[in-house]
């Protein structure tokens, strides 16, 4: 699948874009970048979850439910744009959703199997987009979008999420002594 041209995604959304590495397709990137995080949080001990490097950040569980949160909505896009659909979708607000999250109750592991079933359906997706599909126009929180630029969206916003873990969640949690919240 070729990289979505400038007019085919919301300017908002083009720091995700300019992250991914070049000569990459969306299913290779969408295939490597899962890959890479489920081995990066799967030696992390449960009590990780829980971490926030800052009181007013999401914890580790957190940064995964919207990572998972996102990645359903831009699919059900996907979906509704590869089928023509021609009704405008509504918008999301992440940080207005997380304020509904009880991520207490959750596990890494948990979350992480449940990221897995979540990107396996955005694979499915990918794999039965035609080239034809992934340039249909369509409209979400009033901004003109395609299925091919929402595929590689969802990658770059991964990145971005997978780039702030590593510079603020993992050298606490990795080091020798345990994580505190900063203050």
């Amino acid at each position: 699948m070729k990289r979505p041209k400038k007019g085919e995604y919301a300017p908002l959304h083009e720091p995700y874009l300019k992250r991914l590495p070049p000569r990459v397709g969306a299913q290779m990137l969408l295939k490597r970048t899962f890959a890479e995080t489920q081995q990066l949080l799967r030696t992390l001990p449960e009590s990780a979850g829980d971490y926030r490097y800052a009181p007013e950040k999401w914890t580790v569980k957190q940064v995964l439910i919207h990572l998972i949160d996102f990645e359903r909505v831009m699919a059900f896009r996907i979906l509704s744009f590869m089928r023509g659909d021609r009704i405008a979708l509504p918008g999301f607000n992440p940080v207005l959703w997380m304020e509904e999250v009880d991520a207490s109750k959750r596990t890494l592991k948990d979350l992480l199997r449940e990221w897995k079933v979540v990107r396996d359906n955005t694979l499915f997706l990918i794999r039965q987009c035609t080239e034809e599909q992934a340039r249909f126009p369509g409209l979400a929180s009033g901004l003109r979008s395609t299925p091919r630029a929402l595929f590689y969206i969802i990658a770059g916003h991964h990145l971005h999420h997978l780039d702030i873990l590593r510079v603020h969640y993992l050298p606490a949690l990795t080091s020798s002594e345990p994580p505190r919240e900063e203050e």
